[in-house]
């Protein structure tokens, strides 16, 4: 198995900073597992910014220290849970320390590859996109208002794609102790591609679009959506990461 990468983040055309972080990494030098993180922060100037950085440094923190463990153990999914509770947890005490910054908070997606699994930890509205070559599906599901109605059954993917509170999160790092985090176990094969990005992105781009676009080069494919995505207002930041199973 060999794991290829590639990924972008960039501030957009109207933000005046970044509160996007993420992280990539190589579990095992064989190129059988991975890791990959995407936050998007929120709560004014700096407080998002701290808090999708806290997410990440925690959640990668405790999978490169405790990944091989949790796979000994038959517990690889728990534990990538537990870390992003961990992480929840940091943020709300960071929120105490200061309290200026009460309110920030991040949204959070994780992935976890483990040779043929894919192991998702996901909050908020990033998202997750498993490419393969039948078509690409979204993996995770978005947690704002717009997403909930879709859910339900009371809204379809396009109307929720234009409703007015399409923005406001329903879940998030940072809002609650007793945090619901949504949890996916997948399998992939040999061509497949992982896609995590945040909504700088999927608020411009469609996945009909990410899809085309990722058939034209995977390197260039991040740098692409980005590129699109600013021609159509960079109202947003925007990140983008993808893995791809080479062979």
């Amino acid at each position: 198995m060999r794991l290829l990468f590639s990924y972008r983040t960039d501030q957009g055309l109207v933000r005046p900073n970044n509160q996007d972080s993420f992280s990539v990494d190589l579990l095992d030098p064989r190129g059988n597992a991975a890791l990959l993180l995407v936050a998007d922060g929120m709560g004014g100037y700096e407080g998002g910014e701290i808090a999708s950085r806290i997410a990440v440094e925690i959640v990668r923190d405790r999978v490169l220290h405790c990944a091989p463990d949790w796979a000994e153990k038959g517990v690889l999914l728990d534990g990538l849970v537990q870390a992003v509770n961990q992480a929840n947890a940091a943020i709300l005490r960071a929120q105490q320390e200061q309290p200026e910054r009460r309110s920030m908070g991040t949204t959070l997606t994780a992935a976890l590859i483990w040779g043929q699994r894919i192991l998702i930890a996901h909050v908020g509205d990033s998202k997750a996109v498993l490419i393969r070559p039948s078509g690409a599906e979204k993996v995770t599901t978005d947690h704002n208002v717009a997403g909930e109605l879709v859910e339900s059954g009371h809204l379809t993917a396009e109307e929720a794609a234009v409703h007015p509170q399409r923005h406001v999160l329903t879940r998030a790092l940072g809002v609650d102790a007793n945090l619901r985090i949504e949890q996916r176990e997948l399998t992939w094969e040999q061509g497949d591609e992982l896609l995590l990005f945040t909504d700088g992105l999927s608020n411009l781009v469609s996945l009909t679009e990410i899809e085309e676009i990722s058939r034209e080069g995977f390197e260039s494919m991040p740098q692409r959506l980005v590129d699109l995505a600013n021609e159509r207002g960079g109202y947003d930041n925007i990140t983008v990461l993808a893995a791809r199973w080479e062979g």
